[in-house]
């Protein structure tokens, strides 16, 4: 474990899945750990618990990404709370896999809400209190650059969070450094009813080279990677972490 003290990482959607998973590790590298959450209060009572036994603070915030004004007052609460920010990561995101007759108005406009213009938000609002030489790191998928016949607002989102992505990277070089990582299929609460359904799990299994579904701790690293201060030259850039489904 490593026990300087870094400074605070803020991660969206922390209280479950990568979010989760991201925050234990970086608050095991000896950063101090704020993360937002809106139904997991139990989940993110007991993260907040194991990041305070690792010897780091941590903070939380309650907020519903899909609504503006719960964005505005995070963010007016993590300005005043944490002052200084070293990372913002945005994690937190929602699917859906409607076809395209049976995607509603709601269903879009809460997707895109909360995977793209949430982390838009916040990014403007927030990217002054990142420090110098500090990162965001937006989690987008392999759906924001392959395609199926649902799901639609999902891959929409996560295309455009990939473009928003190299556009915050040229708004804010060279202060603050803007990558996004692009998880394949990860063993999360999201997927569940994907990888504990037997014949889809060995589909998906079977179609990726590395023969298995990923694990949150595996973008946990990758986001680890991309905030570190050693990967000081690498902005706008777009880092695939799929077990290689997406070749």
């Amino acid at each position: 474990m490593d026990s300087a003290d870094k400074g605070w990482v803020l991660v969206t959607g922390g209280s479950r899945g990568i979010g989760r998973a991201t925050a234990l590790h970086l608050a095991k590298k000896g950063y101090d750990i704020a993360l937002t959450y809106n139904s997991g209060e139990q989940e993110s009572q007991s993260l907040s618990r194991e990041i305070s036994d690792l010897g780091r603070r941590a903070l939380r915030f309650r907020a519903d990404l899909s609504k503006k004004d719960e964005i505005s007052r995070f963010c007016s609460d993590a300005r005043s709370q944490l002052g200084k920010i070293f990372a913002l990561v945005n994690n937190a995101g929602i699917y859906t896999g409607s076809t395209l007759k049976e995607t509603t108005d709601d269903e879009w406009d809460r997707v895109i809400g909360i995977n793209l213009s949430a982390p838009f938000l916040i990014s403007r609002n927030l990217a002054d209190i990142v420090t110098d030489g500090g990162s965001v790191v937006n989690v987008s998928s392999v759906y924001g650059f392959r395609n199926d016949p649902w799901g639609f607002p999902y891959q929409a989102s996560k295309s455009g969070l990939i473009h928003l992505t190299r556009a915050l990277a040229k708004a804010l070089a060279p202060r603050v450094r803007v990558n996004a990582v692009a998880p394949g299929y990860i063993r999360t609460d999201m997927n569940a009813d994907g990888w504990t359904d037997d014949d889809f799990r060995t589909r998906i299994e079977r179609r990726t080279p590395m023969k298995r579904w990923g694990e949150p701790a595996d973008i946990a690293r990758a986001i680890d990677f991309l905030i570190d201060p050693e990967s000081s030259f690498i902005t706008g850039s777009l880092l695939v972490v799929d077990g290689g489904i997406g070749i």
